[in-house]
């Protein structure tokens, strides 16, 4: 168990001892005792995954999942995997594991894997843009770790936030030290991680002789590494400053080393990033026919790339549809324990009792709980069909206002943005007189339920029209309303009519307004993206519109 402690240390500061060390090993593994065979699957995952064997990397981990529902190193396991769906693009495993594992973390005590759980976490919400809430999580645990290792892989994630989210003054008030703390630690990968973070901010500000002075300072590590993602992005860095400095051949030498680098390597950012500089570069030196090559290379990427940003959202959004309906059962089975238990209780105690006060008792209790359910039912049947759409179950105009008032009076009060999606369904008269009412009616239920999955517990969705529904989103920027939109444009086009007994088409027109341009009046953000929708109604339908002023 030492042994393999030992190159664990190693794996980020010396990628190779830690490799040839696990080889070596291999021999050893029949005589390993049962624990050490389970820390062992782990090393050699990890080592997979260092290496970019994504698949033989999962083999390892799922063989260590599957033999231990629980236990350090199965706990250990999930957290790895998580890294590995991101990487082989298995966005919902990847965000149903994450959810997961947030609800083990407070029956953790090992201090090292949890920091490693919240940093996955920190680094899937960095993935998909929702940079707010993977900064909450580094700055949580980085209150309670004394470890410098921990805080060094911490710091990456948190720093990186704080780039995206442009707290500059932040971001480099805290750079420098924490590169320091990662190298006290020998903690190599991490340390030049953060310089890239810290190349790409200086560029950001055209500071391009302070990138250059950096990338000469860390050059011979970054090569040390072996790590291709890592030297790739660090040379792509380096060679957009080159090529704003005018240092053409330099420029071109380490943008077409990056290149080499990325072989192999699925399609990220970085990609996008070296064709962009790549097509500059031999538009520059005259050579139109390569960078027409170069930009055909980088149109097809970035379209691959915008396509997996999408995936993620939308695994993001189906993760957190499937954990709302696991979570509505778990709780009502919660209840009918409780409900089993007080039962329980109510007959010991009555056994007790002589049986003429047991009768008497039961008659009161049956009754009283008949008249209740009858009271609480009645009562509740009234309430829904006064508060609900008796057609699609969602709430109508006069409850979805109400609601939506509250939703848009707590944001306004804390400081929160808010955005409003409003639809209709296209040509959906033609739909009613040529195959029907009931044929109507299905398609009304069939959108609800699609758009439903797409939804949070907290957005406020209801039917305020005919065949028109608006959709209040909490806490959400427009931008990401438009992206809503989209996912559910989409899925309401992809709608197979064929099980209402008619085949026809379903498309829906969307208007998109927010609090930056509409303010917190609900009567304002209907109307402006109601005047948003019929701009997509007027451009062909089938189609998403933003309000702007």
């Amino acid at each position: 168990m030492l042994v393999l402690q030992k190159l664990e240390d190693i794996r980020l500061s010396d990628y190779k001892g830690f490799s040839s060390g696990l080889s070596e090993l291999e021999s050893s593994f029949e005589r390993f005792s049962e624990e050490e065979r389970k820390y062992f699957l782990l090393l050699k995952g990890y080592d997979k995954t260092l290496a970019g064997d994504y698949p033989q990397a999962l083999e390892q981990i799922e063989q260590l999942i599957n033999s231990e529902s629980k236990g350090i190193y199965a706990f250990r396991a999930r957290v790895l995997a998580v890294n590995l769906y991101i990487l082989s693009r298995d966005y919902l495993k990847a965000f149903l594991m994450l959810a997961y594992i947030d609800q083990q973390l407070n029956l953790v005590s090992d201090i090292a894997a949890k920091s490693q759980a919240v940093a996955n976490i920190a680094m899937l919400y960095n993935e998909i843009e929702r940079y707010d809430i993977s900064l909450f999580y580094s700055e949580l645990l980085l209150r309670s770790v004394t470890d410098a290792k921990t805080v060094c892989r911490l710091q990456v994630h948190r720093l990186s936030s704080l780039f995206k989210l442009n707290k500059m003054d932040v971001f480099f008030a805290d750079i420098d030290d924490a590169i320091s703390g990662c190298h006290s630690v020998n903690e190599n990968i991490p340390e030049l991680i953060m310089q890239r973070e810290k190349m790409l901010a200086l560029s950001s500000m055209a500071k391009h002789a302070k990138v250059l002075d950096l990338f000469s300072m860390i050059s011979d590590d970054v090569t040390a590494t072996n790590y291709p993602i890592l030297i790739a992005g660090i040379w792509t860095v380096a060679a957009k400053s080159y090529f704003a400095s005018n240092k053409t051949d330099l420029a071109r030498k380490y943008a077409f080393e990056a290149l080499k680098q990325l072989e192999g390597i699925d399609v990220s950012l970085a990609h996008v990033e070296l064709y962009t500089l790549l097509v500059e570069l031999e538009k520059q030196r005259g050579d139109f026919q390569s960078a027409l090559g170069f930009l055909e290379q980088q149109v097809l990427l970035n379209k691959r790339y915008s396509d997996d940003k999408m995936s993620q959202q939308l695994a993001y959004y189906q993760a957190e549809g499937e954990l709302a309906v696991k979570n509505q059962r778990i709780a009502l089975l919660d209840k009918d324990n409780e409900l089993l238990f007080l039962q329980k209780n109510i007959y010991e105690q009555e056994v007790k009792q002589n049986r003429l006060i047991m009768l008497a008792l039961a008659s009161v209790l049956v009754l009283a709980t008949v008249l209740a359910y009858r009271g609480l039912t009645g009562r509740n049947r009234f309430k829904k069909i006064a508060e609900y759409d008796q057609l699609t179950g969602i709430s109508n105009r006069y409850h979805f206002n109400n609601q939506a008032k509250v939703a848009l009076d707590y944001c306004e009060n804390n400081a929160k943005p808010v955005a409003l999606i409003l639809f209709d369904l296209d040509y959906f008269k033609d739909i009613n007189d040529t195959h029907g009412h009931a044929a109507g009616d299905w398609a009304l239920r069939a959108v609800v339920k699609t758009c439903r999955n797409f939804m949070r517990n907290n957005d406020v969705f209801g039917r305020i029209g005919g065949e028109e529904f608006a959709v209040v989103l909490p806490g959400c920027q427009t931008d990401k309303a438009v992206l809503l939109a989209e996912i559910c444009r989409d899925a309401i086009a992809g709608i197979d009519t064929a099980d209402s007994g008619k085949q026809f088409s379903l498309s829906a027109s969307f208007g998109v307004s927010g609090s930056d341009n509409s303010g917190y009046l609900l009567k304002q953000l209907l109307a402006d993206a109601d005047s948003a929708m019929y701009s997509a109604k007027a451009a062909g339908r089938n189609q998403v519109a933003t309000f702007s002023e």
